[in-house]
């Protein structure tokens, strides 16, 4: 395997590992909702799973305001979009 093909599989198993327990902590209760997001806590950080089909400018203009909405301060977290089996949502982590 070359150094390359390599980057790639390690890359591609932690987003797989990373899906997962985004995943199973969908089955959990959420936190909270609000207008765009239904919003769940995950071992890694939190998850605002969008809940329409809209632009994705739309939910990305709107996240830090509605997350203040249930006192969630995500200013300072890294924030990542992903698609997850036809579900779109934004992980915050530190």
């Amino acid at each position: 395997m070359q150094w390359g093909q390599l980057k790639v599989l390690q890359r591609r198993t932690r987003m797989d590992s990373t899906c997962d327990l985004i995943i199973d902590s969908l089955k959990e209760e959420p936190i909270g909702e609000t207008d765009h997001f239904i919003w769940f806590i995950t071992d890694i950080g939190f998850v605002a799973l969008f809940k329409r089909e809209e632009k994705f400018e739309t939910y990305s203009s709107n996240v830090a305001t509605e997350a203040n909405k249930i006192a969630l301060d995500i200013t300072k977290e890294e924030k990542e979009y992903y698609k997850i089996k036809g579900r779109q949502l934004f992980l915050f982590y530190s």
